[in-house]
């Protein structure tokens, strides 16, 4: 990003101004100027300017009682202000009105680059630190979303987006423990796709993966919103029934059915219905997860 320099001339020597603005265009400034003093602090306000250039006479008021003004600004009163003065013997009234340099007019192309550097130059420093300092901040942002990403993406199966197995044994170990607190069961639902190997052999591997995929997504559809669903194996779903016994199970297997049996999909052309088989075990938090699991599978 190319940095500016924002400044602001208030001066009504229009021959003065002409010299001037193209010395601190070439300095990497941006320069607007106006003739009158009235309404400087306004036009300070709302434009943000990096520097000022304040005449001492001004054809409304005197640039003093401009620069007094500008001063009492809370928001204003570190802005650097250059007076230009029309004879030396103003530089006491200058800084006493809160000048932070002053140059004496008529003034050489050198003076005036010798006064104004300084505080160009620090603007600009700021602008490229601030930059600077953005830039990192968005690159650290990213890292994070990044590592928030692939942590998130460590937890899910790729094809399917739901759980896979590793991260759905630590939500059934978080669930014992819930379990055991709370006196309460729950269940483990494992859905087979029947005939998977069918959809592989028979029409390729991509029919198999959409299979698998619409299984995914009408197991989940189908369920509460507490409860969890994961890619156990290659066509194998375990389904975690938070604080549901045989009765809430019942129920929620009759669902997934009645969504399997009104479904069909279409792949390349051809009508696919997908048919699940089921095993289950109402839980305790006091269970045994691994012979759990092997009575399930």
């Amino acid at each position: 990003m190319s940095q500016l320099c924002n400044v602001l001339i208030v001066e009504a020597d229009s021959k003065n101004v002409e010299t001037t603005v193209p010395l601190l265009r070439k300095m990497n400034s941006k320069v607007s100027y106006v003739k009158q003093g009235l309404n400087v602090v306004t036009h300070l306000q709302k434009k943000g300017f990096d520097l000022v250039l304040l005449a001492d006479k001004l054809p409304d008021e005197d640039g003093f009682r401009v620069l007094r003004r500008i001063r009492e600004k809370a928001e204003l009163k570190n802005i650097p202000v250059l007076m230009m003065l029309s004879e030396d013997e103003s530089k006491k009234a200058a800084f006493e009105s809160g000048a932070s340099d002053y140059i004496v007019k008529p003034y050489m192309p050198y003076e005036l680059v010798a006064r104004v550097t300084p505080y160009i130059s620090l603007v600009l420093d700021r602008q490229k630190f601030t930059d600077e300092c953005q830039r990192k901040d968005k690159i650290a942002k990213q890292l994070d979303e990044a590592f928030t990403e692939m942590e998130i993406m460590s937890r899910l199966d790729p094809l399917t987006r739901v759980y896979n197995r590793r991260a759905f044994l630590e939500k059934i170990t978080d669930e014992q423990i819930r379990s055991r607190r709370s006196q309460k069961k729950f269940t483990l639902l494992l859905a087979n796709i029947i005939k998977c190997r069918h959809y592989n052999e028979r029409h390729g591997y991509e029919c198999g993966d959409f299979i698998i995929k619409k299984t995914a997504e009408l197991i989940h559809g189908s369920l509460r919103e507490r409860d969890l669903t994961a890619r156990w194996s290659g066509d194998k779903f375990m389904i975690l029934l938070p604080e549901t016994e045989s009765d809430g199970l019942e129920i929620i297997q009759t669902k997934i059915n009645k969504v399997f049996q009104e479904s069909s999909f279409e792949f390349k052309g051809m009508n696919h219905r997908i048919d699940l088989s089921f095993s289950s075990k109402v839980c305790t938090g006091n269970d045994d997860l691994d012979l759990v699991l092997k009575e399930i599978e």
